[in-house]
């Protein structure tokens, strides 16, 4: 197919008129004829001398493609071929870990890839071949949960170890704890297939502090595959508890808890230090103020020792373990390593009427949602925390070089929405202010499921995703125009001299 890149000169095209024109008014004049009388004439017989027909037409002909050559020349053609590229073989991989399971969901399409042909390989580093009877016979133990084990690492590796040519299959789960912190880069076509598994929850400590009175405070996180949610309970020491016992391991007073439910167990080490937390606003004046309240009511119940300072000024002090960047302002490289940031997005807002739904246990009343900033298609990477009726996200999680950005799409205002009027706030703040977590890294008894279309990685060299795309072949004609155009110059020049000489 041809195309041009400077289309603009093919307007040039139109200064064939030019040549059409003169041979159109080409007059020849007739010979004048002496005659001895004229009286044979009659009046009848007077005519014309001019003649309207086309002179030498192969003449016109070629002047007018030394224009249009001329043309496209300046317009820069070229040819685009599709690339018959065909993948001459595949892989079918399949998540090791719950593999049977994988199998039996997806039974149908991996026994036909298989029976054309296709190798039958684990996910896991060395993917290594295996069969569809040892499949199903594998004893779905949990496997390691390594980083190098995660979808997103792996799908790095594999984009250096799968042959030239090859298309992947892929079958696994979808846990979020299973992704990885960054998002894979492949250039080979991948068609990758989920299931979630069976619904069940996971119990775990998420944090433990002491209070003034000598008790423990503890947030115990409860997983399933639509949400994970925290309670936060007291716990006396000097009261029997199934779940939650205390000891002490080289100094330090550490809190274990049991799931007595799917005899998983954790511990981790008491808090005893305090919170710092930074507000900075500039024309968000009133949006500070709800959240200082909902910090205030964070630390009544909570008990926490709880360092709060507003600034406006840019000049906030290290060491803060949280930052509520109520701006729209970018953040100074100089307040944000090793600091969790919660965020003002901005962007065109959009008007709307939906619900905001958080993530944990009391978020079953309804929030209005009057405003959010509209998220750019391309953006990724975010691991969702809050989000609208619609299932879009409003308060979002990444990491970034430094730091973990939390962005907020909305904002704490009752213009906005009906969170800052609503008992909801501060149980909202609480997980993001008490929470360990300062990166996106998911616990790994997270049973939250994510959407194929967060997991797919990015396809490099405009490859798409699921190969639908055929790439084509570029090819510059214009030498080949060149030549065409010195050759019919040529001839134009020797018909014309010959034409002369007639």
């Amino acid at each position: 197919m041809l195309q041009v890149l400077n289309p603009i000169w093919l307007f040039a095209i139109g200064g064939i008129i030019i040549p059409l024109i003169i041979h159109l008014w080409n007059v020849k004049k007739g010979k004048t004829l002496k005659v001895g009388s004229i009286s044979l004439l009659g009046e009848s017989s007077r005519q014309s001398a001019k003649s309207l027909k086309l002179i030498d037409l192969l003449l016109l002909l070629l002047r007018c493609l030394l224009l249009i050559i001329l043309a496209i020349i300046l317009a820069k053609p070229l040819w685009n071929s599709i690339n018959t590229y065909k993948t001459k073989s595949a892989w079918i991989l399949i998540e090791e870990e719950n593999s049977k399971e994988i199998y039996s969901n997806f039974k149908p399409e991996i026994d036909s890839l298989a029976g054309l042909g296709y190798d039958l390989r684990y996910f896991e580093p060395n993917f290594r071949e295996t069969k569809i009877d040892e499949i199903q016979k594998e004893n779905t133990s949990t496997k390691d949960k390594n980083e190098a084990f995660s979808y997103w690492p792996l799908l790095d590796l594999l984009n250096v170890k799968i042959p030239a040519n090859t298309k992947a299959f892929l079958f696994t789960g979808n846990r979020l704890n299973k992704l990885g912190n960054k998002r894979a880069e492949i250039s080979f076509p991948l068609i990758w297939k989920t299931i979630t598994a069976a619904d069940s929850t996971n119990s775990w400590l998420e944090n433990a502090w002491f209070q003034e009175s000598g008790s423990i405070m503890a947030t115990i996180a409860t997983s399933s595959p639509t949400a994970t949610t925290y309670n936060t309970e007291t716990f006396d020491p000097t009261i029997k508890n199934s779940r939650l016992t205390l000891n002490f391991e080289q100094g330090l007073a550490k809190l274990n808890y049991k799931d007595t439910k799917n005899k998983n167990s954790n511990s981790l080490t008491i808090d005893t230090t305090g919170i710092k937390i930074a507000i900075y606003t500039d024309k968000f004046k009133s949006d500070a103020n709800y959240i200082k309240a909902a910090i205030k009511a964070i630390k009544t119940y909570t008990s926490r020792k709880i360092e709060l300072q507003e600034f406006s000024t840019k000049n906030i002090p290290s060491g803060q373990n949280i930052i509520f960047w109520l701006s729209e302002s970018a953040i100074p490289q100089q307040i944000a390593p090793k600091t969790k940031i919660l965020t003002y997005e901005s962007g065109a807002v959009k008007n709307v009427r939906t619900t905001l739904k958080l993530d944990q246990n009391t978020s079953d009343s309804e929030i209005g949602l009057y405003k959010r900033i509209n998220i750019h298609e391309n953006k990724t990477g975010d691991f969702l925390i809050w989000q609208d009726g619609f299932g879009n996200p409003i308060l979002s999680q990444r990491q970034e070089k430094n730091y973990s950005k939390i962005e907020f799409y909305s904002r704490f205002n009752p213009d906005w929405n009906e969170l800052v009027w609503s008992e909801e706030l501060p149980k909202a703040l609480i997980n993001i202010i008490l929470s360990k977590n300062n990166n996106p890294k998911i616990h790994e008894l997270d049973n939250r499921k994510v959407s194929e279309t967060q997991m797919l990685p990015i396809f490099s060299n405009q490859k798409e995703a699921l190969a639908d795309k055929k790439p084509s072949n570029s090819t510059d004609l214009e030498n080949q125009f060149w030549l065409a155009l010195i050759l019919i110059f040529m001839l134009e020049r020797y018909l014309s001299f010959r034409n002369n000489l007639a």
